[in-house]
């Protein structure tokens, strides 16, 4: 029973991951911040612009994460649920939201704190680039595990890859995340554009029923 179980929640997580819409829109929202981190490297240190910048960081992400909630729906709704029904699932406890984002907050700036500390002593190879691209990379493959999708593990694959290798070049902390991102989100946003071709070429929109 709780194998059926495991099963058909599996079945519903893969639902929501299989016609590549989350990944694009995500994969949108992160190269949108690859751009804007872009601004840091070209804003004088000393300049007023460099400040405003950094304060416009947080909103910016805010408004990241709700235009991938917002563009995820819209898509689906006109895509993905004309064509392969809707399927709605206990979500968990609202309450417990922002609790966990805090935590997770916490640990990522914790974490990238003591990886760019490490990176100003390691010889060239740079900690907090390689420190994002595990913790992207995780991500991906936690996905993958939940919902079987063999593009999330190449996906991780290549995420944990791409931060080796920018760790290794030898650019500052800020070019490099700003890459970082932008190689990322251009990797997911492909990814989700074949994966939503392949499923709106394979799925037809379902006829309604007639009274």
């Amino acid at each position: 029973m709780d194998t059926d179980l495991k099963k058909v929640e599996r079945r519903t997580i893969q639902y929501w991951y299989e016609d590549g819409i989350w990944e694009m829109a995500f994969g949108m929202m992160v190269l949108f911040l690859g751009i804007y981190l872009l601004g840091y490297a070209l804003i004088s240190m000393k300049s007023l612009w460099l400040v405003l910048w950094s304060i416009g960081t947080l909103p910016v992400f805010i408004f990241g994460v709700r235009f991938v909630r917002r563009a995820v729906r819209l898509l689906k709704e006109k895509l993905t649920y004309p064509r392969a029904g809707f399927i709605s699932y206990r979500r968990p406890d609202g309450r417990k939201r922002p609790r966990r984002f805090s935590l997770v907050g916490g640990l990522a700036g914790i974490a990238g704190a003591l990886a760019y500390s490490l990176s100003r002593n390691s010889g060239g190879f740079s900690w907090y680039l390689a420190g994002f691209g595990l913790l992207f990379a995780l991500m991906l493959f936690y996905i993958a595990l939940r919902t079987n999708l063999i593009r999330f593990f190449l996906l991780s694959v290549l995420v944990l890859a791409i931060g080796i290798v920018l760790a290794r070049s030898g650019l500052a902390a800020i070019s490099g995340l700003c890459i970082f991102y932008c190689l990322m989100g251009l990797a997911l946003c492909v990814s989700g554009a074949i994966t939503l071709r392949q499923f709106v070429r394979k799925n037809p929109v379902l006829e309604k029923e007639q009274s």
